[in-house]
């Protein structure tokens, strides 16, 4: 997990977009193991998430949006930034990276138009 203030720089919002989209990274492999939804648990608490918005997040385990939807309503490239970075540890949570995984990592890159060379290097 990156520590990182990022509560003080986006909106409360952000915030739970940010940890929707990281929860519905988790379920792209239509598993979501312990240590993915351990990732996302943390996530929410470093950003301290209100009862009624972890619900919300927590759904996204069982009945995925589409990502692509959900990122949406991050804005600012700081959350962006953000954002993807821990979508792509949500992805190697289990210590294994698959295509739907890979796909919707591409896919968010793309949305957020991040250069696909530097986004494939979050992985690395």
């Amino acid at each position: 997990m990156f520590d990182f203030p990022i509560a003080e720089l986006i909106t409360p919002e952000e915030q739970v977009a940010v940890a929707r989209c990281v929860a519905i990274m988790a379920s792209k492999d239509e598993v979501v193991s312990d240590s993915e939804r351990h990732f996302v648990e943390e996530l929410m608490g470093q950003m301290m998430l209100l009862p009624e918005e972890r619900d919300k997040v927590r759904k996204e385990f069982d009945t995925p949006s589409d990502l692509i939807d959900a990122a949406k309503g991050v804005k600012h490239r700081e959350a962006r930034i953000f954002l993807y970075y821990q979508a792509c540890c949500a992805a190697m949570a289990d210590n294994k990276l698959v295509e739907g995984e890979e796909e919707a990592l591409s896919n968010l890159a793309g949305a957020f138009e991040f250069d696909p060379e530097i986004a494939q290097l979050f992985l690395t």
